[in-house]
């Protein structure tokens, strides 16, 4: 089995965090998006397991990083995804739809698991896996029931069970079953779900207009292809947007198993002084926090400075310096330095600067 992870775009609904690094790079938890994901698939796929990623924007990054942290496991294959175009030096791409058709070659007569790197399932990804080899179909989507379906593509299921209906992003959805990331697509669709994304990726595209995926699907669908859904019992985290990523990093602290629960090693070296930790809280490599209140659901990166602060309900990235700050809903990039500030839903990217005093910059 091919696993296919389109990780091309530039993230515009994560700006300012994106400008700097791929949206998948963002940090939670103690490990950035990507990795949370591909330990979920070790988990599912065997050592040795080929994974194709559809890289572009920021593309030596994350090949760097991906063969450095991860290719002792999978066997990585990385196919560049061209841009269309420029809107304010940021690149824009054509679409789910055409980013998968590149990894035609790698796929060629298997089976293929498509999975997007802004998902992250509570579960694994077995239970999938489990209904595409119990049932006789020729896919198996992922779902999951939102409350929300308007923002997703939404699955339309017949009597028996099977999909009718696929619509992206629907004004008025029919059905609370909303795609939660994954596709998997038997060896007896992939030579033609491949050709219908060959002549899609023909018709021109204008006005921001992308080739998805879903249309395609649509008309498997009409082709007589079957397909089934695997319906997830709990989350998936959704970190496309900035409130979502705020939730889903709340979602994901309740379910890690943080090694000093009570931080009592912090307490005793001296990186925690004078402070309250209300948990959960994940707390990075040399951080010092001093006459604070940190907690809950935060997730603080490495080298971080925290001097008479009230967060929570946040996230703070790698090297960032805080003084005098009382925030929640917040999300502060790398090697931010933010000065004497109350203020609720604070988002600032990668290297911002917000200080009343002479406070050394890194």
């Amino acid at each position: 089995m091919l696993l296919i992870c389109p990780i091309a775009g530039s993230g515009r609904r994560l700006l300012p965090f994106t400008y700097s690094k791929p949206k998948a790079f963002l940090k939670i938890a103690g490990k950035r998006l990507i990795d949370h994901i591909l330990i979920k698939l070790k988990n599912s796929f065997p050592q040795g397991t080929n994974v194709c990623f559809i890289v572009g924007y920021k593309k030596r990054q994350i090949t760097e990083y991906l063969k450095k942290n991860h290719s002792d496991y999978f066997n990585i294959h990385f196919v560049e995804q061209k841009p269309l175009g420029y809107e304010a030096d940021a690149p824009y791409f054509s679409g789910l739809g055409d980013a998968i058709l590149l990894a035609k070659n790698l796929a060629e007569n298997d089976d293929c698991f498509i999975f997007l790197s802004d998902r992250l399932p509570i579960e694994d990804y077995s239970q999938i896996l489990l209904n595409f080899h119990q049932d006789i179909c020729d896919s198996v989507i992922n779902v999951k029931q939102v409350d929300n379906p308007q923002f997703y593509g939404v699955i339309e299921l017949d009597k028996n069970g099977t999909v009718k209906n696929i619509i992206e992003k629907p004004e008025i959805p029919k059905s609370n079953y909303a795609v939660s990331g994954v596709y998997l697509f038997g060896m007896s669709i992939t030579p033609r779900l491949f050709e219908l994304l060959a002549e899609q990726s023909k018709i021109p595209l204008e006005n921001g207009q992308e080739h998805h995926l879903t249309p395609v699907i649509q008309q498997l669908i009409e082709e007589g292809f079957k397909f089934k859904i695997n319906e997830m019992q709990k989350e998936i985290l959704d970190f496309g947007r900035p409130e979502s990523l705020i939730a889903g990093n709340r979602l994901l602290l309740a379910e890690i198993k943080i090694q000093d629960p009570t931080y009592d090693k912090l307490f005793q070296s001296g990186n925690i002084l004078d402070s309250k930790i209300v948990p959960p809280v994940f707390i990075g490599e040399n951080t010092k926090i001093t006459d604070s209140v940190i907690g809950p659901n935060i997730s603080i990166g490495d080298n971080v400075v925290l001097d008479k602060c009230i967060l929570s309900e946040s996230v703070i990235g790698d090297g960032a310096n805080l003084k005098k700050i009382i925030s929640s809903e917040s999300i502060i990039g790398d090697y931010s330095i933010l000065e004497d500030l109350i203020k609720k839903s604070i988002t600032i990217g990668d290297s911002s600067y917000i200080t009343t005093s002479n406070m050394k910059s890194f």
